[in-house]
């Protein structure tokens, strides 16, 4: 059985212990998991852990391997923990997203709502022309629709946009068209 302390060495201190195993320790955590300071970190909890509870320790038969095992264990509780952690954000960002689409559908029903609201006050074929060009419709098809003039369809729903500014500017709404 392999003592923690070898009658013919100095007496034995955190000091040695740390110097002796503290660089296989991180190369050993290293290797599990790609990351150097993380496995410093590791090899340090070890270290701790190990010595805080060296007593009972006292009748090992390799103090290194039963080392090695525990920074294996430690390492892969690391990995655990950062995968949770990954799925953790993972459901954060999807449900942020949710937030965001919720909120953009909001937004963009409320606008619609005051757009609504704004051409309802409009003349009724500066109204319709409005509405139609909502659609999709070109101002040709429009005019082809309503059997007017290609030119006064363009000039009523030139006008019909200048009064929707107007009209959002007077009530301090923002809306971009």
């Amino acid at each position: 059985m392999q003592n923690l302390r070898n009658t013919s060495e100095p007496p034995f201190d955190l000091g040695h212990f740390i110097r002796d195993r503290f660089a296989s320790l991180c190369a050993v955590a290293a290797s599990l998991t790609g990351d150097s300071e993380a496995a410093k970190d590791i090899a340090q909890e070890v270290i701790i852990k190990f010595w805080e509870n060296r007593a009972q320790y006292d009748k090992l038969e390799s103090v290194e391997n039963y080392l090695f095992i525990m920074v294996r264990n430690e390492a892969l509780n690391y990995m655990r923990s950062l995968r949770r952690e990954k799925k953790r954000h993972e459901k954060l960002d999807r449900m942020e997203e949710a937030d965001d689409s919720l909120w953009n559908n909001i937004m963009e029903q409320e606008a619609n709502f005051l757009l609504n609201r704004a051409i309802d006050i409009l003349p009724p074929q500066a109204k319709r022309i409005v509405e139609l060009s909502l659609l999709g419709k070109s101002i040709r098809e429009i005019a082809d629709e309503l059997e007017i003039a290609y030119n006064t369809v363009k000039v009523l729903k030139n006008r019909a946009i200048h009064k929707l500014r107007e009209h959002f500017q007077k009530n301090n709404i923002r809306i971009d068209f």
